[in-house]
């Protein structure tokens, strides 16, 4: 399915439980290209560093993540978050460099891509897809996933702060797509992803004039 019209990497961007792993996955598999997360480069990049050399990839330090959303003020969290996606940044911009340049097509999702360090790389072969959706789809993607919170010390506590977070990147991305005049794909509480899907081919079809 690849083409010479086809971008070389594809980035999608959003919040957490947003859709972009399900996206990306399909997208891929569409076109026939490789699919990486920013969430698994930064498994590797934590497993050969520690706490005291790159504090900012360690935020959790082992702990019960349920514990880190229960016990982090939101500003926390959205603080913690931001350092560890800047300190990533350099590693993730390396791997759609290379792609861009030499390697094997790839879509590459994670909520630690931004619209303005993307829009900095200006690469040729790089096409990006920025989802936003409505504050009340935050929560209830989040209650669907129960053994995500299920067993925190205080559920509520650690659904209200995870919310919270998501909704402020979420707003960030609107906010940076506006200023770097990017698309975004709006999902509607009761999109479903073939939905979403859809609208990220048309997307890329309108921008890249895909045949």
């Amino acid at each position: 399915m690849t083409s010479s019209l086809h971008p070389k990497v594809i980035l999608i961007g959003g919040a957490p439980m947003i859709g972009k792993s399900t996206l990306a996955r399909k997208l891929a598999a569409r076109l026939e290209y490789g699919c990486l997360s920013t969430d698994d480069l930064g498994q590797a990049i934590g497993a050969v560093t520690t706490a005291q050399s790159h504090p900012a990839l360690h935020e959790m330090a082992g702990g019960d993540y349920r514990e880190y959303y229960v016990t982090r003020s939101v500003d926390a969290l959205i603080a913690d978050a931001e350092r560890r996606h800047a300190a990533l940044w350099p590693a993730i911009a390396q791997v759609i460099t290379a792609h861009a340049a030499w390697g094997d097509p790839v879509v590459l999702e994670g909520w630690a891509l931004y619209p303005s360090r993307v829009a900095q790389l200006a690469l040729p072969h790089v096409a990006s897809l920025w989802l936003v959706a409505d504050d009340e789809v935050f929560e209830a993607r989040v209650r669907t996933a129960v053994n995500f919170y299920r067993g925190a010390s205080d559920e509520e506590a650690m659904i209200r702060h995870f919310v919270a977070r998501s909704q402020g990147h979420n707003g960030r991305i609107r906010k940076e797509c506006f200023e770097h005049d990017l698309s975004v794909i709006h999902v509607a509480p009761s999109m479903a992803i073939d939905g979403i899907f859809a609208c990220c081919l048309n997307v890329l079809k309108r921008s890249l004039e895909w045949s």
